[in-house]
C-alpha cells in the first residue's frame, strides 16, 4: 500500500536520509538504521518496458509498465535525464526529469505546486537495496489529473553519494535555470545527548571526528542523523545549515555538538559537523 507523497522539501530530506543511512550500512553491520530503505520494487512483467544501458553495465535507467497503468522506474546514471523524461512520455507520465549538479537548484517557481497530490500517485524514491547508486520509485499514470507534471531532480555531490526531489506541479512548467542554492534548513531544537539521562551522558563529543565517536554513536541503539554546519555570513556569531550539503559528509568531519531531536516517532541523536576544524566551536561562539 503506497503512502501519501510528502512535500518537495521533506521528501529531499527523507532521501538524503535514507542514503546517508544505506551508506553507511555497506562500510558495516549496524544495528536498527534510521529511515532504512524500502523493499525493492517488483517490476512488472507485462505492457512496456524501455531500457537505456550504460557503458555495457546496469542499465542508466529502466521504465516499465504493467497492465494497471503503474509505471516503476529505476535511475543508476542520473545525467541522461533528456532521454529518460522522454522514455517516460512514451509511456504515458506526464514527467519532467532535470540532472541538477551539486551547489545549483533550479530557479523557482518554475510553476504552481499541487498541494493536493492526488493519493496514491506516486512514493517517494528510495534507494536500490544492495547498491552503491541509483533511486527507484512507482507511479500510477492513471491517478494524474489533467494538467499535472511530475517534476523529478536528481543530484550527485562531490563524495559521491546522490539526493532527489519530486515535485507535483501545474503546466506550464518552465525550464530549469540553474542558480545557486541557498536554500538553508530550519533545525528543530534539541536536548544534548551528552548531558545527565542523555544517550551519550559523559561522553566528550566537541572536536572529535565522526570515526572518533562512532562506537559511543551506534552502541546505545539509536538512530544517527548529521547536519553539516558552516558559519553563517550574515550573522558571524551564528552558523547555517544549507540544504544541498546534507548528504555530502564523511567520517573525517569534525562534531561540535550532538542533540536528541524527535524525527517523526522516533528519538535521534543528531551531530552538528563541519568539514574542517575552526578555532571555536561554531556551535557556541
Amino acid at each position: 500500500m503506497m503512502s501519501a507523497p510528502l512535500a518537495g522539501f521533506e521528501e529531499r530530506r527523507l532521501a538524503e536520509l535514507k542514503e546517508y543511512v544505506a551508506a553507511r550500512a555497506r562500510r558495516r553491520p549496524r544495528p536498527r538504521l534510521l529511515l532504512a530503505a524500502a523493499a525493492a520494487v517488483t517490476m512488472m512483467t507485462a505492457g512496456g518496458v524501455a531500457v537505456m544501458t550504460a557503458g555495457g553495465g546496469d542499465p542508466a535507467y529502466a521504465v516499465t509498465m504493467g497492465s494497471d497503468g503503474v509505471v516503476d522506474v529505476v535511475v543508476r546514471d542520473f545525467r541522461d535525464t533528456g532521454g529518460l523524461t522522454e522514455q517516460l512520455h512514451e509511456l504515458g507520465v506526464p514527467a519532467i526529469v532535470d540532472y541538477v549538479p551539486y551547489g545549483m537548484m533550479c530557479q523557482e517557481p518554475r510553476a504552481e505546486v499541487v498541494e493536493q497530490v492526488p493519493p496514491g500517485l506516486y512514493h517517494a524514491p528510495t534507494t536500490i537495496p544492495g547498491e552503491r547508486e541509483g533511486w527507484q520509485m512507482r507511479i500510477d499514470t492513471k491517478r494524474f489529473e489533467p494538467g499535472q507534471t511530475f517534476v523529478w531532480t536528481m543530484t550527485v555531490n562531490p563524495r559521491g553519494a546522490s539526493s532527489t526531489s519530486t515535485i507535483l506541479m501545474r503546466d506550464p512548467v518552465a525550464p530549469c535555470e540553474l542558480v545557486p542554492d541557498d536554500r538553508r534548513v530550519e533545525l528543530d531544537p534539541g536536548k544534548p545527548a551528552t548531558g545527565k539521562g542523555g544517550p551519550l551522558e559523559g561522553v566528550r563529543v566537541e572536536g572529535r571526528t565522526v570515526a572518533e565517536l562512532d562506537r559511543e554513536l551506534w552502541k546505545h541503539g539509536l538512530p544517527v542523523m548529521v547536519n553539516v554546519i558552516r558559519p553563517d555570513p550574515d550573522a558571524p556569531e551564528g552558523f547555517v545549515v544549507y540544504a544541498y550539503e546534507q548528504s555530502a559528509y564523511e567520517d573525517d568531519y569534525v562534531v561540535w555538538a550532538a542533540d536528541v531531536v524527535h524525527h517523526g516517532d522516533e528519538q535521534v541523536i543528531r551531530l552538528l559537523v563541519t568539514e574542517k576544524r575552526y578555532p571555536e566551536n561554531p556551535v557556541r561562539r
